[in-house]
């Protein structure tokens, strides 16, 4: 018995224990309509056309994770590829939407400024630029 129980401890090491591994995801809404979901893996890109945006128009996000917070700061960033700054919004707690009108991102784009925007969610405080999730890009066509 000793001699089987011997030979089986080096396959008892072999073999891994996974733990569940859970994903973040969000929805984006264009005007309270959804028009996109992703998760944490890939590339994730929202084209719209710029004609067809109207001033007031709006988009919101709504972050989830498998370890909510209740009562934090949640927000989302607007920025360009060199990391500058446009738009911020701010909410509270995972799970709860954040939205941000399109309209200085329609003033830009009409200014000839750019086409691409990066678009950051985080919670708390910044304490480094690893803090923030790059959740998708906006191209305005």
């Amino acid at each position: 018995m000793k001699n089987i129980l011997l030979m089986l401890l080096p396959l008892l090491g072999l073999v891994q224990t996974t733990k569940a591994d859970t994903i973040d995801f969000w929805h984006v809404y264009y005007n309270h309509t959804k028009i996109q979901e992703f998760n944490q893996y890939g590339t994730h890109e929202i084209r719209l056309k710029l004609e067809s945006l109207k001033s007031g128009d709006s988009i919101t996000v709504k972050y989830f994770r498998d370890t909510p917070c209740s009562r934090c700061a949640t927000y989302l960033t607007v920025e360009d590829e060199k990391h500058h700054v446009f738009v911020t919004s701010s909410g509270k707690g995972t799970f709860n939407p954040i939205s941000f009108s399109i309209n200085k991102l329609i003033e830009l784009r009409k200014q000839g400024y750019m086409q691409t925007f990066e678009i950051f969610y985080f919670e708390g405080e910044i304490k480094s630029r690893s803090d923030k999730i790059l959740i998708f890009r906006i191209i305005l066509e």
